[in-house]
């Protein structure tokens, strides 16, 4: 695969026309006929299912995850550090192509890739890499300012989940032609509990009410590596949430220690 063509973006085609022999098909033939493309169809999109930081076995299919940009190899072809689910070890991803743009060593991404070989001590594995988006970016950040001073506008949460020294969000918010603040943070109340309390800020910065055009899909992945740290008192970390999907639920867990 040339360099020049990993990060295109991936195109599904639709399935080719069946054409029936011999001329016109009965009204039954043709029912058939349809019943197998839909469950072809439907066998199809569900090897194709892309989900967040977990992978099926059962197919040879692409996967989406959020993976650490850790630059090139000594063949120049990039690598990515895949973290494990709460404390489990990270595996290294090593593809077979060169630098994604403009993206620097460190950088949060979502990676779609498919997987060509496991090691057997599952420590690495050679991939196939596909394409790959950018995510919201950030290390936790502390209130200089009362709570009630920020604007925490509503999102609707997909799913939540902590990978080494990251919380990770994959979330729908509102979307506008104007800029936007979003990103987590601490109340600095809490920082030496062993629960800290954090909100996420969704500030849409004085933007007209007309101008909320859409909900549109993010992930984002915030470094709490100041919380793991031995000498934090931190143990969970609770995110309080303004969520749309689940207003009963205000806040998630995560398990820092």
């Amino acid at each position: 695969m040339h360099n020049s063509q990993l990060y295109k973006a991936c195109k599904i085609s639709s399935p080719s026309k069946i054409e029936g022999a011999g001329g016109s098909m009965t009204l039954q033939r043709k029912l058939v006929r349809s019943i197998y493309i839909c469950l072809f169809m439907l066998l199809f999109i569900a090897c194709d299912r892309s989900h967040d930081g977990t992978l099926d076995d059962t197919f040879e299919t692409q996967v989406v995850d959020i993976v650490t940009y850790t630059g090139l190899d000594t063949d120049n072809h990039a690598t990515f550090r895949l973290d494990g689910r709460d404390d489990d070890p990270a595996v290294t991803l090593y593809s077979t192509v060169g630098a994604p743009d403009k993206v620097k060593e460190n950088e949060r991404l979502l990676l779609t890739y498919s997987i060509a070989h496991r090691a057997g001590d599952n420590s690495y594995w050679n991939i196939d890499a596909v394409g790959y988006s950018r995510v919201i970016n950030d290390s936790i950040r502390v209130n200089a300012n009362p709570l009630d001073t920020y604007q925490m506008r509503p999102i609707r949460l997909i799913s939540a989940w902590r990978t080494g020294e990251f919380i990770n969000l994959h979330a729908k918010a509102e979307a506008t032609s104007k800029s936007r603040l979003i990103y987590m943070m601490i109340d600095n109340d809490t920082k030496y509990n062993d629960t800290v309390q954090a909100y996420l800020v969704h500030d849409l910065l004085n933007t007209p009410s007309d101008s909320i055009f859409q909900w549109r899909e993010f992930y984002m992945s915030i470094n709490v590596a100041a919380l793991k740290s031995p000498n934090a008192p931190c143990q969970v970390l609770r995110l309080n949430l303004n969520d749309e999907n689940n207003p009963k639920i205000t806040y998630r867990d995560f398990q820092i220690k």
